[in-house]
């Protein structure tokens, strides 16, 4: 009866310790979520900045429309982290209720083991007394060891007693967790349909907007034209100095070796430039409402808020500002053999010659009154060569 009594307590024991396993991990699983869900609310507060900055006649343009679609985009992305919370909740639910499930049945358990050893002390308390039982050795030792059962059983009920009550207190507090759970689950799913309902205004504006925009292709086509010469006049410009540049550095090649190294080492750890919304990605990119009309971009656009500073990736040196009318400033910071890039900028706070740190404030991002937007333009480059800078900053 006793071992199977301990099996019966391994068992159970076996029972509550992988379940309190899983509701750990599930816990561990939801943090992660939550810090998820609390990223994407930042992100969507922003880009709803962004867009309350812009006009109501300044809404009827592509800028307005990328940064529209952006937010589309990270609407959906909360939607499915909130979906994934939701769920994770539901089988913390079901967890919780199976280990309390557990935990009233230990205590069945526990409570009739109780009861037994309660009724045979009762009656064997008037035939058998404790006393005369250790009275009743043969020797000194046999006393001992009948005295230290006599005591071993008395601990023995009071641990019983002990258990039953922490039991009790265990399964009332998993109790009140089930309830915290069920008010967060119903809290999460009036907040995802409160998300769906904006994702389907923002999807409505979106379609209505691009709608307007075909009727201006001719208009948007020629403006390409005209942005892709001075893109490639700036981008001339930049790939010269850069040449010379190098030119240059190739007498103090260990310490150019020293910074590329750095700068290399610190791939994918870059503070963003500016804070805000990738407008458009590295590389050919298709155009948001023209068909068949493609954008090369050597870096990346980061649209941001009105009087957003732009700030330097990485200790290097500035060698050159550049001017050009209808590009703003463009400012080339070298580290090493690496160079960045920004774009589109006014108010410049630094010189050619100027050693900068990280987070150096390079200027002002342009703000675009016709279009409503402020972007930068942002790029990276092992001298001449074109890179992904989207693979050298920090994930968002």
């Amino acid at each position: 009866m006793i071992t199977s009594k301990c099996n019966f307590r391994a068992r159970g024991l076996l029972a509550f310790l992988l379940l309190f396993l899983v509701l750990v991990t599930n816990a561990q699983d939801r943090e992660q979520l939550e810090a998820k869900r609390k990223k994407k609310l930042d992100e969507i507060a922003f880009t709803q900045r962004l867009l309350n900055q812009t006009g109501q006649e300044q809404k009827e343009n592509i800028g307005y429309l990328i940064i529209l679609r952006s937010q589309i985009k990270n609407r959906q992305n909360l939607i499915n982290s909130i979906d994934q919370e939701i769920e994770l909740i539901a089988n913390n639910i079901a967890d919780t209720r199976s280990l309390i499930y557990a935990l009233e049945q230990d205590l069945n358990a526990l409570k009739q083991e109780y009861a037994n050893i309660i009724y045979l002390t009762y009656r064997n308390k008037s035939t058998y007394h404790f006393l005369a039982f250790v009275f009743a050795s043969n020797s000194i030792t046999d006393a001992w060891r009948r005295l230290k059962l006599v005591r071993y059983y008395a601990e023995f009920r009071k641990q019983q007693v002990e258990i039953i009550k922490a039991t009790q207190g265990s399964m009332q507090g998993k109790l009140q967790r089930l309830t915290n759970q069920v008010s967060e689950k119903e809290l999460l799913i009036k907040n995802l349909e409160a998300e769906k309902r904006k994702l389907l205004g923002d999807t409505g504006e979106r379609n209505r907007l691009v709608q307007q925009l075909k009727d201006k292709e001719e208009t948007y086509k020629k403006q390409i034209e005209k942005d892709k010469k001075i893109a490639q006049d700036l981008d001339n410009a930049i790939d010269e100095i850069i040449r010379k540049e190098a030119l240059k550095k190739a007498s103090t090649s260990e310490n150019t070796q020293l910074l590329s190294g750095l700068f290399a080492d610190n791939k994918k750890k870059f503070d963003w430039p500016v804070q805000g919304v990738v407008s458009s990605n590295f590389g050919n990119q298709a155009h948001p409402t023209i068909p068949n009309v493609f954008i090369n971009n050597n870096g990346i656009d980061i649209s941001t808020t009105k009087d957003a500073l732009a700030k330097c990736v990485f200790k290097g040196k500035v060698v050159h500002v550049i001017f050009i009318p209808g590009a703003n400033n463009a400012i080339i910071v070298q580290h090493g053999e690496y160079y960045t890039v920004y774009k589109n900028l006014v108010k410049v706070k630094v010189a050619p010659g100027d050693e900068v740190a990280q987070g150096t404030v390079l200027g002002t991002v342009f703000y675009d009154d016709e279009k409503g937007t402020a972007e930068l333009h942002f790029e990276v480059r092992k001298q001449t060569e074109k890179l992904n800078p989207v693979l050298w900053l920090k994930n968002h």
